[in-house]
């Protein structure tokens, strides 16, 4: 895996991120369940498929208790002169409009449903009705008092232009007619009519000193306080991924040890084709064919030779970056016990019972690696200079 798929999968395994709230949605046709109750059984069985043959990647293999790269003096295969590092503040900070999406973000987290009469719906509202459809009288579907954003599309983007401009206990109805055309065939040619009411607005509180003291009291007590929380979150991170950048990227490699590279390039390549097979079944059972002929085909290649060369690129790219974490662990002293290790994990959210779960899959010598690795960047960020 390359730096940033290293990226993507620590935030995977290790649940570092924290999860944004998400509205819950409910898709209002009811032949919707019909597909996706198989799709998810499909989805089911391909993860299962997944994680018994990860269970045979041999992840650990040339790789110490420590997370190092066994038998190897990394002053011997990379040159990494990492004291030097250096950055610029300015670009590791965020710009005002980030600041402020988040800001906005945060605060439709906290929205409460309103019926004051006075609001009127609009685009990207998020609202409380209850709706009824037909066709040519029949009874076709029900939605109890349930939350929809507008602009969603989840019914139709033309039934989403009918919920405009009303108020909160406004009930009406209207007649929706699909033109033959149109892009979901489960509604195209067909007249539906609605009986919809609006119970109500969700509305998001204004960003203030209030605010922050009630709902963040942990991170900050004023509103100036919780924007300057997240302006250091954005350079953290942003420093951080720098880092991860340089360690990837600025070491001179004088040779490469040829067995672990081999081990990280199998990785790849059976991962590869597990993904392959995984979504082929999967169109499979749901379309009735297979979409790709080839692994390199999946992956947006034209040829086999194109793909091989990237695998081989990226599983370089990776032994690269391990060599220079290697390189700054060793000189500086530092140590990555089991029981570091396994604190390290706690951390992050693992209990006794599912770290086991992730070690069956990675083993410990390598979830040791992602340690180190992490450990590694975090004295970096510590240490290198940054230029104001």
């Amino acid at each position: 895996m390359s730096k940033n798929e290293i990226s993507k999968s620590k935030q995977k395994r290790l649940d570092i991120e924290n999860a944004r709230k998400e509205q819950q949605r409910k898709k209002a046709l009811a032949n919707l369940i019909a597909i996706l109750i198989p799709v998810t059984i499909i989805l089911v069985i391909c993860l299962v498929y997944f994680l018994n043959q990860s269970r045979q990647l041999n992840y650990g293999k040339y790789l110490t208790e420590e997370g190092l790269i066994s038998n190897v003096d990394p002053a011997d295969y990379i040159q990494f002169d990492y004291k030097n590092l250096s950055y610029n503040r300015a670009d590791l900070l965020p710009d005002d409009a980030t600041v402020e999406a988040n800001i906005a973000s945060l605060c439709e987290s906290l929205a409460e449903l309103s019926d004051d009469a006075n609001l009127v719906t609009a685009s990207e509202n998020t609202i409380s009705l209850s709706y009824t459809s037909s066709i040519g009288g029949v009874s076709y579907n029900a939605a109890t008092q349930e939350d929809y954003t507008i602009g969603s599309g989840m019914v139709s983007d033309l039934f989403d232009e009918t919920l405009i401009g009303h108020k909160p206990g406004d009930n009406f109805q209207t007649e929706i007619a699909y033109p033959a055309d149109y892009p979901d065939t489960n509604l195209a040619g067909v007249t539906f009519n609605y009986d919809i009411t609006i119970h109500g607005i969700y509305v998001a509180p204004e960003f203030t000193d209030e605010l922050v003291a009630i709902n963040f009291s942990s991170i900050a007590t004023t509103a100036e306080g919780y924007r300057e929380y997240i302006i250091q979150q954005y350079f953290d991170e942003n420093l951080r991924e720098a880092i991860t950048d340089s360690l990837a990227e600025e070491g001179t490699i004088l040779k490469y040890p040829a067995d672990y590279l081999e081990n990280v390039r199998k990785i790849y390549l059976t991962q590869n084709t597990q993904q392959y097979n995984q979504n082929n079944q999967m169109f499979y059972e749901i379309l009735g064919y297979y979409p790709y002929n080839s692994v390199y085909e999946l992956f947006g290649y034209t040829t086999e030779a194109e793909y091989l060369a990237s695998v081989d690129s990226a599983a370089s790219n990776d032994v690269a970056y391990y060599l220079a974490v290697m390189t700054v662990f060793k000189n500086e002293g530092m140590t990555n016990t089991r029981e570091e290790v396994m604190n390290y994990y706690a951390e992050q959210g693992y209990d006794t019972a599912s770290f086991q779960e992730l070690e069956t899959l990675y083993h410990f010598n390598y979830l040791a690696q992602m340690a180190l690795a992490d450990k590694v960047t975090n004295y970096l960020m510590e240490t290198v200079t940054i230029i104001d």
